[in-house]
Protein backbone atom coordinates (compact mmCIF):
# COMPACT_ATOMS: atom_id res chain seq x y z
CA UNK A 1 0.00 0.00 0.00
CA UNK A 2 2.90 2.13 1.30
CA UNK A 3 6.93 2.29 -0.78
CA UNK A 4 9.26 3.14 2.03
CA UNK A 5 12.24 3.67 0.91
CA UNK A 6 16.01 3.57 3.47
CA UNK A 7 16.88 7.24 4.48
CA UNK A 8 19.39 8.11 6.83
CA UNK A 9 18.61 11.90 7.97
CA UNK A 10 15.00 12.24 9.25
CA UNK A 11 12.60 14.60 10.34
CA UNK A 12 10.30 12.27 13.03
CA UNK A 13 7.27 12.02 13.79
CA UNK A 14 7.63 12.37 18.06
CA UNK A 15 5.48 9.79 20.08
CA UNK A 16 3.12 11.62 22.07
CA UNK A 17 2.10 9.92 25.52
CA UNK A 18 2.02 11.12 28.80
CA UNK A 19 3.70 7.85 30.65
CA UNK A 20 6.61 7.65 27.79
CA UNK A 21 9.22 8.25 30.29
CA UNK A 22 8.47 5.80 33.07
CA UNK A 23 7.71 3.29 30.95
CA UNK A 24 11.77 3.77 29.29
CA UNK A 25 12.46 3.96 32.88
CA UNK A 26 11.12 0.72 33.53
CA UNK A 27 11.78 -0.94 30.48
CA UNK A 28 15.67 -0.34 31.09
CA UNK A 29 15.36 -2.18 34.60
CA UNK A 30 13.94 -4.91 33.16
CA UNK A 31 15.45 -5.69 29.91
CA UNK A 32 18.81 -6.00 32.84
CA UNK A 33 17.84 -9.40 33.73
CA UNK A 34 17.03 -10.93 30.07
CA UNK A 35 20.53 -9.51 28.79
CA UNK A 36 22.13 -12.36 30.68
CA UNK A 37 19.47 -15.07 29.15
CA UNK A 38 19.95 -13.90 25.72
CA UNK A 39 23.91 -13.28 25.88
CA UNK A 40 23.05 -9.78 25.23
CA UNK A 41 26.90 -7.70 25.54
CA UNK A 42 26.45 -5.08 22.93
CA UNK A 43 23.12 -4.67 20.13
CA UNK A 44 23.70 -2.41 17.24
CA UNK A 45 20.11 -1.57 16.14
CA UNK A 46 19.77 0.10 12.44
CA UNK A 47 17.23 2.39 13.34
CA UNK A 48 17.04 4.53 9.61
CA UNK A 49 14.08 5.93 8.74
CA UNK A 50 12.32 5.93 5.99
CA UNK A 51 10.39 7.70 3.78
CA UNK A 52 7.37 7.48 1.21
CA UNK A 53 8.67 7.32 -2.15
CA UNK A 54 5.13 7.33 -3.94
CA UNK A 55 2.63 10.13 -2.20
CA UNK A 56 -0.87 11.33 -3.77
CA UNK A 57 -0.28 14.74 -3.88
CA UNK A 58 3.21 14.28 -5.56
CA UNK A 59 3.45 16.60 -7.88
CA UNK A 60 1.18 19.09 -6.93
CA UNK A 61 1.87 22.85 -6.05
CA UNK A 62 0.41 24.41 -3.65
CA UNK A 63 -1.79 26.21 -5.83
CA UNK A 64 -3.03 22.99 -6.83
CA UNK A 65 -3.89 22.32 -3.59
CA UNK A 66 -5.40 25.12 -2.35
CA UNK A 67 -7.71 24.70 -5.47
CA UNK A 68 -8.58 21.21 -4.42
CA UNK A 69 -9.43 22.75 -0.33
CA UNK A 70 -11.38 25.24 -2.57
CA UNK A 71 -13.15 22.91 -5.17
CA UNK A 72 -13.03 18.96 -3.97
CA UNK A 73 -11.44 18.69 -0.49
CA UNK A 74 -12.15 14.86 -0.43
CA UNK A 75 -9.14 14.66 -3.04
CA UNK A 76 -6.69 15.31 -0.57
CA UNK A 77 -8.08 12.12 1.09
CA UNK A 78 -7.73 11.53 5.16
CA UNK A 79 -5.56 14.05 7.17
CA UNK A 80 -4.10 13.34 10.31
CA UNK A 81 -2.97 16.96 11.77
CA UNK A 82 -1.02 17.55 14.49
CA UNK A 83 -0.16 15.15 17.25
CA UNK A 84 -1.80 12.19 18.84
CA UNK A 85 -3.03 14.81 22.28
CA UNK A 86 -3.08 17.78 20.02
CA UNK A 87 -4.44 17.05 16.17
CA UNK A 88 -7.17 17.23 14.43
CA UNK A 89 -8.89 14.56 11.19
CA UNK A 90 -9.78 15.59 8.23
CA UNK A 91 -11.80 13.89 5.71
CA UNK A 92 -11.42 10.77 8.37
CA UNK A 93 -13.53 7.13 7.50
CA UNK A 94 -15.76 6.06 9.69
CA UNK A 95 -15.44 2.41 10.62
CA UNK A 96 -17.98 0.09 10.16
CA UNK A 97 -19.19 -2.63 12.05
CA UNK A 98 -18.83 -6.22 10.89
CA UNK A 99 -17.37 -9.75 11.66
CA UNK A 100 -14.21 -7.93 12.30
CA UNK A 101 -15.56 -6.02 15.44
CA UNK A 102 -18.91 -4.49 16.40
CA UNK A 103 -18.71 -0.80 17.44
CA UNK A 104 -19.22 0.16 21.09
CA UNK A 105 -19.71 4.03 19.94
CA UNK A 106 -20.02 4.19 16.23
CA UNK A 107 -19.87 8.48 16.56
CA UNK A 108 -16.60 8.33 17.89
CA UNK A 109 -15.00 5.79 15.71
CA UNK A 110 -13.29 7.95 13.23
CA UNK A 111 -9.90 7.23 11.68
CA UNK A 112 -7.74 7.80 8.81
CA UNK A 113 -8.00 5.59 5.40
CA UNK A 114 -5.15 3.91 6.60
CA UNK A 115 -5.87 3.63 10.29
CA UNK A 116 -9.05 1.57 9.23
CA UNK A 117 -7.39 -0.39 6.85
CA UNK A 118 -4.91 -1.29 9.33
CA UNK A 119 -7.10 -2.56 11.52
CA UNK A 120 -8.72 -4.29 9.40
CA UNK A 121 -5.87 -6.03 8.06
CA UNK A 122 -4.67 -7.29 11.16
CA UNK A 123 -8.09 -8.64 12.15
CA UNK A 124 -8.50 -10.67 9.07
CA UNK A 125 -5.40 -12.22 9.60
CA UNK A 126 -6.70 -13.69 12.93
CA UNK A 127 -9.72 -14.81 11.20
CA UNK A 128 -7.00 -16.50 8.59
CA UNK A 129 -5.87 -18.49 10.97
CA UNK A 130 -8.39 -19.14 13.30
CA UNK A 131 -11.80 -18.87 11.08
CA UNK A 132 -14.49 -19.26 14.16
CA UNK A 133 -12.79 -15.97 15.37
CA UNK A 134 -15.71 -13.97 17.24
CA UNK A 135 -15.81 -10.23 16.58
CA UNK A 136 -13.81 -8.14 18.58
CA UNK A 137 -15.38 -5.04 20.49
CA UNK A 138 -14.37 -1.64 18.99
CA UNK A 139 -14.38 1.69 21.26
CA UNK A 140 -12.83 4.90 20.68
CA UNK A 141 -10.62 5.59 17.61
CA UNK A 142 -11.41 9.64 16.99
CA UNK A 143 -14.54 11.89 16.84
CA UNK A 144 -15.63 12.59 13.27
CA UNK A 145 -13.39 16.05 12.82
CA UNK A 146 -10.67 15.04 15.58
CA UNK A 147 -9.89 16.87 18.53
CA UNK A 148 -10.23 16.58 22.01
CA UNK A 149 -12.35 13.33 22.36
CA UNK A 150 -13.05 12.91 26.65
CA UNK A 151 -11.93 11.06 28.08
CA UNK A 152 -9.04 10.66 26.43
CA UNK A 153 -5.88 12.89 26.41
CA UNK A 154 -5.14 11.09 22.79
CA UNK A 155 -7.58 10.06 19.96
CA UNK A 156 -7.32 13.60 18.32
CA UNK A 157 -6.00 12.98 15.13
CA UNK A 158 -7.53 9.23 14.04
CA UNK A 159 -4.22 7.23 14.66
CA UNK A 160 -5.05 5.73 18.19
CA UNK A 161 -8.06 3.05 18.56
CA UNK A 162 -8.92 1.34 22.05
CA UNK A 163 -10.45 -2.25 20.97
CA UNK A 164 -11.20 -4.96 22.77
CA UNK A 165 -8.77 -8.44 23.49
CA UNK A 166 -10.16 -11.51 22.33
CA UNK A 167 -11.50 -13.55 25.44
CA UNK A 168 -12.18 -17.19 25.73
CA UNK A 169 -15.71 -16.56 27.41
CA UNK A 170 -18.32 -14.85 26.57
CA UNK A 171 -16.80 -11.45 28.57
CA UNK A 172 -18.32 -8.05 27.55
CA UNK A 173 -16.40 -4.76 26.45
CA UNK A 174 -14.25 -3.43 29.06
CA UNK A 175 -13.90 -6.86 31.10
CA UNK A 176 -11.02 -7.36 32.85
CA UNK A 177 -8.35 -9.77 31.13
CA UNK A 178 -7.32 -12.14 33.50
CA UNK A 179 -4.68 -15.65 32.89
CA UNK A 180 -8.05 -17.28 32.86
CA UNK A 181 -10.09 -15.72 30.36
CA UNK A 182 -7.10 -14.03 27.67
CA UNK A 183 -7.25 -15.97 24.43
CA UNK A 184 -3.68 -16.09 24.65
CA UNK A 185 -3.44 -18.04 20.69
CA UNK A 186 -5.92 -14.92 19.13
CA UNK A 187 -4.44 -11.87 20.73
CA UNK A 188 -1.04 -12.81 20.07
CA UNK A 189 -1.65 -13.91 16.20
CA UNK A 190 -3.21 -10.06 16.37
CA UNK A 191 -0.11 -8.37 17.89
CA UNK A 192 1.86 -10.34 15.05
CA UNK A 193 -0.03 -9.24 12.62
CA UNK A 194 0.17 -5.30 13.71
CA UNK A 195 3.64 -5.37 14.07
CA UNK A 196 4.51 -7.56 10.94
CA UNK A 197 1.19 -6.34 8.31
CA UNK A 198 1.05 -2.53 9.66
CA UNK A 199 3.08 0.56 10.20
CA UNK A 200 1.93 0.57 14.31
CA UNK A 201 3.72 2.66 16.27
CA UNK A 202 2.73 1.90 19.96
CA UNK A 203 0.61 -0.96 21.60
CA UNK A 204 -0.39 -0.20 24.83
CA UNK A 205 -1.65 -2.41 27.96
CA UNK A 206 -1.48 -3.56 31.21
CA UNK A 207 2.04 -5.11 32.36
CA UNK A 208 -0.01 -8.09 33.42
CA UNK A 209 -0.99 -8.96 29.50
CA UNK A 210 2.26 -8.33 28.37
CA UNK A 211 4.10 -10.86 30.39
CA UNK A 212 1.51 -13.32 29.58
CA UNK A 213 2.20 -12.03 25.49
CA UNK A 214 5.91 -12.53 26.29
CA UNK A 215 5.69 -15.35 27.45
CA UNK A 216 3.31 -17.33 24.80
CA UNK A 217 5.58 -15.89 21.53
CA UNK A 218 8.88 -17.97 23.33
CA UNK A 219 6.84 -20.59 24.19
CA UNK A 220 5.66 -20.51 20.72
CA UNK A 221 9.01 -20.19 19.24
CA UNK A 222 9.26 -17.29 18.23
CA UNK A 223 13.33 -15.60 17.57
CA UNK A 224 14.11 -14.13 21.00
CA UNK A 225 15.77 -11.10 19.85
CA UNK A 226 12.91 -10.20 18.11
CA UNK A 227 10.58 -10.79 21.04
CA UNK A 228 12.69 -8.86 23.03
CA UNK A 229 12.77 -5.94 20.68
CA UNK A 230 9.17 -5.99 20.86
CA UNK A 231 8.24 -6.06 24.32
CA UNK A 232 11.48 -4.75 25.73
CA UNK A 233 13.42 -2.67 23.12
CA UNK A 234 16.93 -2.05 23.77
CA UNK A 235 17.35 0.61 25.86
CA UNK A 236 18.67 4.14 24.17
CA UNK A 237 18.77 2.61 20.61
CA UNK A 238 15.02 0.85 20.27
CA UNK A 239 11.84 1.23 22.24
CA UNK A 240 9.46 -1.40 22.17
CA UNK A 241 6.30 -1.10 20.62
CA UNK A 242 4.32 -3.58 23.01
CA UNK A 243 4.30 -0.86 26.33
CA UNK A 244 2.49 -1.23 29.56
CA UNK A 245 -0.03 1.60 30.31
CA UNK A 246 -1.99 1.29 33.90
CA UNK A 247 -5.75 1.29 32.84
CA UNK A 248 -5.13 -1.01 30.09
CA UNK A 249 -5.77 -4.45 31.39
CA UNK A 250 -9.51 -4.57 30.05
CA UNK A 251 -8.29 -3.34 26.59
CA UNK A 252 -5.65 -2.49 23.37
CA UNK A 253 -4.72 0.85 22.46
CA UNK A 254 -3.11 0.95 19.50
CA UNK A 255 -1.24 3.64 17.63
CA UNK A 256 -0.87 3.97 13.89
CA UNK A 257 2.04 5.59 12.05
CA UNK A 258 -0.13 7.05 8.50
CA UNK A 259 2.35 7.70 6.51
CA UNK A 260 0.39 9.05 3.97
CA UNK A 261 -2.16 11.12 6.23
CA UNK A 262 0.48 12.50 8.76
CA UNK A 263 2.39 13.93 4.95
CA UNK A 264 -0.76 15.12 3.23
CA UNK A 265 -0.99 17.09 6.89
CA UNK A 266 2.43 18.54 6.60
CA UNK A 267 1.98 19.33 2.67
CA UNK A 268 -1.62 20.58 2.86
CA UNK A 269 -2.43 21.50 6.48
CA UNK A 270 -1.32 25.03 6.90
CA UNK A 271 -3.97 25.62 3.60
CA UNK A 272 -6.32 23.66 5.61
CA UNK A 273 -6.05 26.43 8.45
CA UNK A 274 -6.08 29.23 5.88
CA UNK A 275 -9.11 27.98 4.81
CA UNK A 276 -10.84 27.35 8.07
CA UNK A 277 -11.55 23.70 7.98
CA UNK A 278 -9.35 22.78 10.68
CA UNK A 279 -8.10 25.09 13.53
CA UNK A 280 -4.41 25.95 14.13
CA UNK A 281 -2.61 23.75 16.80
CA UNK A 282 -0.41 24.85 18.83
CA UNK A 283 3.33 24.65 19.01
CA UNK A 284 4.83 23.65 21.71
CA UNK A 285 7.74 25.83 23.16
CA UNK A 286 10.39 24.17 25.65
CA UNK A 287 10.93 26.64 28.72
CA UNK A 288 13.05 25.50 31.68
CA UNK A 289 11.48 26.81 34.78
CA UNK A 290 13.45 29.57 36.80
CA UNK A 291 13.31 30.45 40.40
CA UNK A 292 9.97 33.04 41.13
CA UNK A 293 8.15 31.80 37.67
CA UNK A 294 4.67 30.61 37.86
CA UNK A 295 2.05 28.94 35.69
CA UNK A 296 -0.12 31.83 35.61
CA UNK A 297 3.20 34.36 34.61
CA UNK A 298 3.85 31.47 31.84
CA UNK A 299 0.66 31.11 30.54
CA UNK A 300 0.48 35.15 30.61
CA UNK A 301 3.89 35.38 28.90
CA UNK A 302 3.29 32.69 26.14
CA UNK A 303 -0.24 33.54 25.54
CA UNK A 304 -1.85 30.39 26.52
CA UNK A 305 -3.64 29.22 29.40
CA UNK A 306 -2.99 27.71 32.88
CA UNK A 307 -4.96 24.33 32.00
CA UNK A 308 -3.11 24.10 28.62
CA UNK A 309 -0.20 23.85 30.14
CA UNK A 310 -0.96 21.79 33.14
CA UNK A 311 -2.82 19.85 29.89
CA UNK A 312 0.57 19.44 28.34
CA UNK A 313 2.62 18.41 30.99
CA UNK A 314 0.08 16.23 32.74
CA UNK A 315 0.16 18.41 36.17
CA UNK A 316 -2.73 18.23 38.45
CA UNK A 317 -2.04 20.91 40.25
CA UNK A 318 0.12 24.67 39.64
CA UNK A 319 2.97 23.96 41.59
CA UNK A 320 6.20 23.96 39.29
CA UNK A 321 9.36 23.51 40.04
CA UNK A 322 12.47 25.25 39.51
CA UNK A 323 15.12 23.47 36.87
CA UNK A 324 12.38 21.33 35.38
CA UNK A 325 11.75 21.89 31.69
CA UNK A 326 8.12 22.38 30.58
CA UNK A 327 6.14 22.22 27.28
CA UNK A 328 4.07 25.31 26.80
CA UNK A 329 1.66 25.37 23.89
CA UNK A 330 1.72 28.05 22.14
CA UNK A 331 -0.68 29.19 19.13
CA UNK A 332 0.60 32.05 16.57
CA UNK A 333 3.97 33.60 16.05
CA UNK A 334 6.68 32.97 13.66
CA UNK A 335 8.01 29.41 14.04
CA UNK A 336 11.72 28.97 14.66
CA UNK A 337 14.44 28.17 12.31
CA UNK A 338 14.44 24.59 13.17
CA UNK A 339 10.79 24.37 13.44
CA UNK A 340 10.52 25.98 9.50
CA UNK A 341 13.45 23.77 8.43
CA UNK A 342 11.09 20.47 9.62
CA UNK A 343 8.39 21.93 7.72
CA UNK A 344 9.80 21.55 4.25
CA UNK A 345 11.21 17.87 4.92
CA UNK A 346 9.32 15.06 4.16
CA UNK A 347 8.74 13.04 7.09
CA UNK A 348 10.56 9.92 8.25
CA UNK A 349 9.14 6.70 9.66
CA UNK A 350 10.53 3.42 11.19
CA UNK A 351 10.56 0.42 8.95
CA UNK A 352 8.51 -2.58 10.31
CA UNK A 353 9.94 -4.61 12.54
CA UNK A 354 10.07 -7.76 11.26
CA UNK A 355 10.84 -11.07 12.60
CA UNK A 356 13.98 -12.41 11.31
CA UNK A 357 13.52 -14.36 7.41
CA UNK A 358 10.48 -12.44 7.04
CA UNK A 359 11.03 -9.91 4.10
CA UNK A 360 9.45 -6.71 3.99
CA UNK A 361 7.75 -7.56 0.25
CA UNK A 362 6.19 -10.67 2.21
CA UNK A 363 3.74 -8.31 4.79
CA UNK A 364 3.74 -5.00 2.16
CA UNK A 365 1.72 -4.94 -0.91
CA UNK A 366 4.31 -2.04 -2.45
CA UNK A 367 2.85 0.95 -4.12
CA UNK A 368 -0.38 0.79 -5.99
CA UNK A 369 0.70 0.57 -9.76
CA UNK A 370 -1.52 3.21 -10.94
CA UNK A 371 -2.22 5.95 -8.01
CA UNK A 372 -5.72 7.29 -8.99
CA UNK A 373 -5.00 11.17 -10.59
CA UNK A 374 -7.58 13.06 -8.07
CA UNK A 375 -5.58 16.71 -9.00
CA UNK A 376 -7.88 19.71 -9.24
CA UNK A 377 -6.50 19.90 -13.05
CA UNK A 378 -5.92 17.46 -15.95
CA UNK A 379 -3.10 14.94 -15.11
CA UNK A 380 -0.30 14.99 -17.34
Amino acid sequence: MTLLVACTSATTPVPETAHDAIVESEVAHEADAEDAILDIDSVEIDEARLKLDVHPLDGWTPEEIREAITTNPAALGSVSFGTPNRGALFNGVAAEASHLYELVKPDDAWGTRETIDYLNAAIRKVHAAFPDTPPLRLGHISAKTGGRLRPHVSHQSGRDVDISFYYTDDSPWYARATKKNFDLPRNWAFVKALITETDIEIILVDRSIVNLLQKFALDSGEDPFWVRSIFRGFPGQQRPIVRHASGHATHFHLRFYNPIAQETARRAGALLVEAGLIKARPRIVHYRAKAGDTLGGLAARFGTTVEAIQRENGLRGTTIRQHRTYRIPVVGGAPTSEEAEAANQPLRFPPRRLPPGVRIAETRRRAPPNLPCRRPIPCH
